[in-house]
């Protein structure tokens, strides 16, 4: 379920000079960073922090040894609970600190889940039918996923068929996406598929 669908206790804060979005409610954490961006960093009871900022670290330093992985395992209005996943050690944190550290990139989430997903048709581009000189537009369409993590993954398609946004197809798209766990890769293919059903209604 999207946060747009939930009821949520949402205040504004300034993080590492950021203005944000942050919900105060038991069981997850979620930050909109900045408030006006559709990026935004969540963490529910049972997914996984890690040390370290994932958008400026490439993979091997990610999974360095010196970079510690916690387990939530409970998050209340005033802290956060973890269980390291090497030495099983639990450590709580005040939650107010621990949104700020998120927010500063301290720690990353790990990617689960994206849902955030918006569509922008880019441009259109024409064939023309020599005989019958009938112009017919063909959707070019860009698609941003955005990641629980803070992350957003890009997609350009293209339409086969004029008029016709069953025909689009992916042309290009970011590496991370196609580095995705197969788990993974079907969460934002079912996420941008979903979108791009609703997108088409209006087209």
């Amino acid at each position: 379920m999207t946060r747009e669908n939930d009821k949520q206790t949402v205040e504004r804060r300034t993080i590492d000079g950021v203005d944000a979005l942050v919900n105060t409610d038991p069981g997850e954490i979620f930050i909109d960073l900045p408030a006006t961006n559709p990026r935004y960093i969540r963490v529910q009871e049972g997914d996984r922090i890690q040390e370290g900022d994932v958008s400026t670290r490439t993979t091997a330093e990610m999974a360095g040894p010196l970079l510690t992985n916690w387990n939530i395992e409970s998050i209340t209005t005033e802290t956060v609970t973890g269980t390291d996943t090497e030495t099983g050690e639990t450590r709580e944190w005040d939650r107010e600190q621990l949104i700020h550290r998120l927010g500063a990139r301290e720690f990353s989430a790990e990617l689960t889940t994206f849902d955030r997903v918006s569509v922008t048709e880019i441009e259109e581009w024409s064939d023309r039918h020599a005989v019958e000189g009938v112009e017919e537009e063909k959707p070019y369409v860009i698609v941003i996923a955005y990641g629980n993590n803070g992350e957003k993954f890009t997609q350009l398609y293209a339409a086969t068929e004029s008029r016709d946004w069953d025909s689009l197809e992916v042309v290009q798209e970011d590496t991370d996406i196609q580095n995705f766990s197969d788990e993974l890769r079907n969460r934002f293919d079912d996420a941008v598929h979903k979108t791009l059903e609703v997108e088409q209604r209006y087209h």
